[in-house]
């Protein structure tokens, strides 16, 4: 049997329509840099990791549960074999390791990539261990 895949990624903002006055509905305008970079400027990454990597949605008291789920597809993945390398690139991070877990025994290196630069430090906080950074241990444990 294969490995297990995780569900295709959502589709990105190119193409979404915004309503307009009109008749013929004009694209949004967060296709430019600039557009996303102000879109992301007030991204909080503490309060993401609050409300999705903290009970109630981090919730490991069943398997059936979305983080129990994302963290068996991702070992089983890892350990079919079919996947492995020197170094894996984690493009777009964010503030998050989980993704990450299953891939230690398999790679080398792996290196944790992300645009912004909240979510860069907060990665640092973690790695180096500092007071107050993001408690991973309940998904390190599981």
């Amino acid at each position: 049997m294969g490995p297990s895949r995780l569900p295709a990624a959502p589709p990105g903002r190119a193409g979404i329509k915004a309503a307009a006055a009109g008749p013929e509905p004009q694209p949004l305008a967060m296709n430019s840099p600039a557009a996303l970079r102000e879109g992301y400027e007030h991204f909080d990454p503490r309060a993401y990791l609050r409300n999705n990597y903290l009970p109630p949605r981090a919730d490991f008291s069943s398997e059936e549960f979305v983080v129990p789920w994302k963290l068996r597809c991702l070992a089983e993945t890892f350990a079919s074999g079919e996947i492995r390398g020197r170094t894996l690139i984690d493009v777009g991070s964010g503030p998050t390791i989980y993704q990450l877990l299953s891939a230690c025994d398999h790679f080398e290196e792996i290196v944790a990539t992300d645009y912004l630069a909240v979510n860069r430090e907060e990665l640092g906080r973690w790695a180096r261990g500092e007071p107050g950074a993001f408690d991973w241990s309940p998904f390190i444990q599981h």
